[in-house]
């Protein structure tokens, strides 16, 4: 049932026209719990937030990475908080370790912390982890995954990412349409990215909603090909051949449009975003998976009962970030970098 909604939502259907009076009520209801919001405090360290209007993946994951690295790169001590969706942490602040479970702190936490080398504190108040943070006196900027509909945290910088090929679907606010706010809310946000090129409807939508606002496009690009038993690099297979691929990602139809851009013929197996694979779930044989996907099945590539590594394999993503988007959100938080460097920062994630 969750897979036709979301087809409705950007596909089209006429059904949804029945829900546009609980979308009203969804509207309204928000717009009191937010009038009955305390402003929220000033930041005790800049919050830089990095979201979505859309429910569903947007590829904020491997933005949050690669503006990490970039910070770190320019000398900046950065950390990230994040919810932790489908881990087990609750209101926290946890700080991710290397011995954590992507069943305690969540797929995405893991993953992130893995590839940044940065702190990662997992909890459900946002407010708890900043706070938590800036006791510690050893940071000078916080990455919020997610977050722009959090009301106790107003980010200091907030930007947005919509799916180049998707949009915002039908435009319509949950659950008529995919939207968590209305359109209009991309006007309060600081920038506007794209991932992937934007359509021509796309790029339609988005001139409603911004006006003459530059939206500029990122690309993730499919890299590495690593084992998931022991992230051992290995060749990708011979275009044109055909690959079994899975994804519980937020689009999973992206990453196998991805290995077909990448001269695949694709037979793809979606499950629902963040879900826990079980032995029984993957065949034992080669197939590929996402990164966020191959932190929570290393455990069973390895424990099998023929005691041999399953031959499951899972592609990285890099991602280049334009130098001048960094140059400009250092402007409007007003600091500057310890390290200069004009390098972009390519960074390995899923």
């Amino acid at each position: 049932m969750t897979q036709i909604i979301i087809n409705a939502w950007y596909q089209g259907a006429w059904w949804l026209k029945l829900l546009k009076p609980l979308a009203k009520v969804y509207l309204f209801v928000r717009r009191w719990h937010i009038s009955q919001q305390p402003t929220p405090e000033p930041n005790p360290l800049p919050v830089i937030v990095i979201g979505n209007l859309s429910v569903g993946g947007t590829g904020k994951t491997p933005l949050v990475v690669a503006l990490a690295l970039q910070l770190k790169e320019r000398g900046y001590r950065c950390a990230i908080i994040t919810r932790g969706y489908g881990g087990k942490v609750g209101q926290g602040p946890h700080l991710v370790s290397e011995d954590d479970t992507a069943q305690l702190v969540g797929d995405e936490p893991l993953l992130i912390s893995r590839l940044t080398g940065v702190s990662v504190v997992v909890g459900v108040s946002r407010k708890a982890s900043i706070a938590w943070l800036a006791k510690q006196e050893r940071f000078d900027v916080i990455i919020s995954d997610d977050g722009l509909q959090h009301s106790s945290v107003k980010g200091d910088i907030e930007w947005c990412l919509v799916d180049g090929k998707r949009g915002l679907g039908n435009e319509q606010c949950l659950p008529a349409g995919p939207l968590r706010e209305p359109a209009d809310r991309l006007l309060s946000v600081d920038q506007v990215f794209t991932t992937g090129q934007a359509s021509d409807k796309v790029a339609k939508q988005l001139g409603r909603a911004l006006g003459h606002q530059r939206v500029f496009a990122l690309q993730p690009e499919l890299d590495q090909l690593r084992r998931v038993a022991n992230d051992e690099v290995v060749p990708w297979p011979a275009l044109n051949t055909e690959v079994l691929a899975v994804a519980a990602i937020g689009h999973p139809q992206r990453f196998f449009q991805d290995l077909s851009h990448k001269g695949y013929q694709v037979n793809g197996q979606a499950y629902a975003d963040h879900y826990q694979f079980k032995a029984q779930d993957l065949p034992a044989k080669e197939l590929i998976m996402t990164a966020k996907d191959a932190v929570k099945c290393h455990g069973l590539a390895q424990a099998t009962s023929e005691k041999q590594q399953m031959p499951w394999l899972y592609a990285t993503q890099s991602l280049t970030i334009d130098p001048m988007h960094i140059d400009a959100l250092l402007r409007q938080l007003g600091i500057s970098s310890t390290k200069e460097t004009t390098k972009s920062v390519r960074n390995h994630n899923g």
